[in-house]
Parts: C-alpha cells; structure tokens; sequence
C-alpha cells in the first residue's frame, strides 16, 4: 500500500514508510471517515496552487531558460542582460517546478485525508548554506541525515571529520540527481559552501555583528548568488555550455549590447525575454521572500467564499495556459 500510494511516487516528497504506515492504520483499522470533506477542500486549495505555480509561472521562465541555456550549449553568445535572465529563470523556474509538484502531490494525499511532509520552507531567503538545505527539499536532506550524515558520525566527531561529513553528503546530493559532471561540480561547489560556512561558525560563535541588518542583507546576498551561480552547473547540457555562461555573466565575453540598452526587449532578444522577463523576476523575488508560501496558507486555511474563488482562479488560469502553451514536464521527472 506505501509503495503504490501514486502522489509522491515519482518526485517526492521522499516519505519514509514510517510517516504513512500509521496515518494508513488509522483509516482503515480505527473506523475513521473515509471521505473527509475539510480535508477535501484544503487539498483542492494547494492542488490548484501547486497547479498554477507548476503550469503559468515555472513554464513561463522555462521558456527564457531554456533558450538562453540551448545557446551557450551549442557555443552562441548572450550579452549580460541576457545570461542573467538565463540563470534567475532557471533558478525561479526549479523552485516554482519542484514547490508546485510537492504541492500537487500534497493537495492529492490530502483527497484520502493522508498529510505527506512538507518540502520547501522559503528556501531563497535564508542567510546561509547550511540553512538552505535545511529548507530546500526537506525530505531528501532528512534521507540523506539518517541515512549517510548520522552514519558517518554526524556532528558528534571531531571538527575536520564533521566537516568531511558535511562535503560527502552535499557530494553525494549532486551524484544522486544524475551521472554527469554538471552534477558533480553541483554537489562539490555546495559541499565546499557547507565546510566553508562549518568553518566560520566555528570561528565566530556568538559574534554580535551577525544581528546587523546591513550584515543580513549581505550574507543573503551573497548565499542568493552563490546558490543561482551554482544552478547553472546542475541545469547545463554540457560544461562548456555553464562556462560559456558564466563567462557572459561577468563580463569575460565581450558582446556588443544593443544600442537602446535600456529597452529589455531588444536587450533579451535571444531568449525571447521582454520587460515581462524583468516584471517576472521582481515580481517572484518578492514572492519567496517576503510572502507566506502555501504551506503556510494551508495551515490557516479556512473555507470560505474568498478561498473558493481563488481556487477557480488558480485552476482556470493553470487550465487555460494549459490549453494555449506547450507543456513542459517537471523537471524533476529527470532525476
């Protein structure tokens, strides 16, 4: 029954079998009702949303991804406009892909009153390494600590055996995705973060400059790009493709910008962006950072007229673009 239990079969959340046996036992064996309609309804509500960030936002950066990404592959140039677009929207397509998945895979179990784990938890607005894989993919991070990171002696070690536990499991995270250097250099650029990151909490405890608002906003920075540069090795084909890249982003590949720069249109025009490119970017920016997010808004759901038209709201829209845009399966589908 676990195993054949559809919603997370294929992408996750990766479930333990221990977190479902129980909640089975209790439908079944305890007499508890089967058709559970305030169940029913919050899973219609982060269904239609997970839907709706899957299909009209996640597909839209797709299309810009994917372009600018299939032109460095094939050896092409982009200016720098254009290579950052590329990387953020990848950066914003994964997130809103794989969120909108566990959303749907959540609304779904919720159908027959079972509550799989949550997955994401505001994972781009966290000020450190550490703590993004503590909110990115929360159940493969929770796998790979019972499994590997505990085993190996987790952080009851000596500090240089911790910090090589900390390298193998953000190593081995990049190899469990897919056989291929992109992947490879993925889980070694996040395992160097982890021992980096280990080795400065060691060195500054309990320093009281760590409160600083101009310090949060820079060591949120600076983890933001880190983790959208690091993206592109997990997204390119190839690696001369994420080097070809790269290289735009900084500078290191001279191309002449157009000349009314300032017009994203004919800044973006090899990847077909626009300034909708730029309004979607600001626009998702601000969502995973100063929005609740739906796992949040399921807790507080109520029923409620509001809460109905926004969920024929999500599933018309999702519905709609279906019917007009082509699709584009989830991106975890691959791994």
């Amino acid at each position: 029954m676990f195993i054949t239990f559809f919603p997370q079969l294929i992408a996750g959340p990766i479930v333990h079998h221990k977190e479902m046996m129980s909640q089975f036992k209790s439908m079944l064996w305890n007499n508890s009702i089967l058709i559970n309609w305030e169940n029913i309804a919050k899973g219609l509500f982060i269904f239609s949303m997970g839907l709706f960030k899957k299909v009209y936002i996640a597909d839209s950066f797709a299309l810009w991804a994917n372009a600018g990404f299939k032109i460095v592959e094939n050896g092409g140039t982009l200016n720098i406009f254009e290579t950052w677009a590329t990387s953020l929207s990848y950066t914003f397509q994964l997130y809103f892909d794989f969120s909108g998945y566990c959303d749907m895979a959540i609304g779904i179990a919720l159908f027959f009153s079972i509550k799989l784990p949550i997955n994401f938890n505001f994972p781009y607005k966290v000020l450190n390494i550490s703590d993004f894989w503590r909110r990115w993919h929360i159940t493969l991070g929770k796998f790979l600590k019972d499994y590997l990171y505990i085993p190996l002696g987790g952080n009851r070690v000596s500090k240089i055996i911790n910090l090589r536990n900390l390298f193998i499991v953000a190593f081995v995270s990049g190899v469990w995705h897919r056989a291929g250097w992109g992947f490879v250099i993925w889980g070694v650029l996040h395992g160097l973060a982890m021992v980096i990151h280990r080795i400065y909490t060691f060195i500054t405890p309990n320093a009281k400059f760590k409160e600083n608002i101009v310090y949060k906003i820079f060591v949120w920075f600076v983890t933001f790009n880190f983790i959208n540069l690091a993206w592109i090795f997990f997204r390119s084909e190839n690696l001369q493709g994420a080097i070809n890249l790269l290289k735009a982003m900084f500078g290191l590949t001279w191309v002449d910008l157009p000349i009314k720069w300032h017009r994203m249109k004919e800044s973006l025009a090899q990847i077909s962006g626009s300034n909708e490119t730029l309004i979607y970017i600001i626009v998702c920016m601000i969502l995973c950072i100063g929005f609740k997010n739906s796992i949040e808004k399921l807790e507080k759901f109520k029923t409620s007229y509001i809460n109905s038209l926004l969920v024929m709201l999500f599933l018309y829209i999702a519905l709609i673009t279906l019917g007009v845009v082509a699709y584009t399966e989830f991106i975890y589908f691959n791994f």
